[in-house]
């Protein structure tokens, strides 16, 4: 009975430490990941719940890639996401960085042995992306500290998912559709999802992280960010009338939550305690959720 006790206690311990990894990951940004390779593969061909092994074991994959760069993420901000007051586990004691860093670099080596397993084009793609999180998150670049290196981290890695979604479907479809889908949505994360930065001013600042906001001022950073989702917002509508309309639905969700951002970021309403801040990259966070979802419904 002393041995059953010991295996279930283990399991336990095992399965917490699991979970609050998940939470280190932040679930939200792991859910758009997932959607956002499913939206480049649905360019490919269905999505069908029984469809191609290569194409949902590339999907199974790609959340271990995104899960391990977003703990190692964590592991990497601590210092900033105490002073930021972070729910985050790693910050809040719940979960040790040694732990973390464990699991981190189990679901890296996992995702690198199923990657070629599933083909050079995958087993690549799974390298490349958990390079970018290293060089985001890590020593010597850490690219996290600047606008510039948080923005081509972003853009890579949102075209870098797109792609291996199409890919693990067999490619093939409307190439031009999903080139401009990829690439609007690629400048949308890499760009307006600085507005995360807008919550996270003095930490950055105590860390030594170079924030839009922090460099620029806050009040220039709302401005270029609300000017950025606009002209992203307008630039898919217009690019989707003229060379690809299969878009334009997508293109007016996007639209829509382009100005959902700019209005909520130039506002009172995202001005104050963290959680008014947070609005602004909730508003982006939500936009980027309905226009994935709006390319594989549509």
């Amino acid at each position: 009975m002393s041995y059953v006790a010991l295996v279930v206690g283990w399991c336990r311990r095992v399965a917490g430490i699991l979970y609050r990894c998940f939470l280190e990951a932040r679930p939200v940004v792991q859910g758009i990941f997932l959607l956002r390779f499913l939206a480049g593969a649905s360019f490919a061909g269905s999505l069908s719940i029984g469809g191609a092994f290569a194409l949902w074991g590339g999907a199974a994959l790609w959340v271990c890639v995104t899960l391990s760069v977003y703990i190692l993420n964590g592991v990497m901000d601590v210092e900033e996401d105490r002073i930021n007051d972070s729910s985050r586990p790693v910050a809040k004691g719940k979960l040790t960085v040694a732990q973390a860093a464990s699991v981190a670099g189990g679901l890296a080596i996992l995702s690198v042995v199923g990657g070629f397993a599933l083909g050079d084009l995958m087993g690549w793609s799974v390298v490349v992306a958990l390079s970018l999180g290293w060089l985001y998150s890590g020593p010597p670049f850490y690219l996290k500290r600047w606008p510039t290196g948080l923005a081509v981290v972003a853009i890579l890695g949102g075209l870098i998912t797109f792609n291996a979604g199409y890919a693990a479907n067999g490619g093939g479809g409307n190439h031009l559709s999903f080139f401009l889908f990829a690439a609007m949505m690629a400048l949308w994360m890499g760009l307006v999802g600085q507005t995360k930065d807008l919550s996270d001013v003095e930490g950055d600042k105590q860390a030594g992280r170079r924030s839009g906001p922090v460099i620029w001022g806050e009040g220039v950073a709302r401005l270029f960010f609300s000017g950025v989702a606009l002209c992203l917002g307008g630039g898919y509508i217009l690019a989707a009338a003229l060379l690809a309309t299969s878009l334009l639905i997508p293109a007016l969700v996007l639209a829509l939550g382009a100005v959902a951002v700019a209005a909520i970021t130039l506002s009172s309403w995202s001005r104050g305690d963290k959680k008014r801040l947070r609005r602004p990259y909730q508003a982006f966070m939500l936009s980027q959720y309905g226009v994935n979802l709006a390319v594989v419904i549509w």
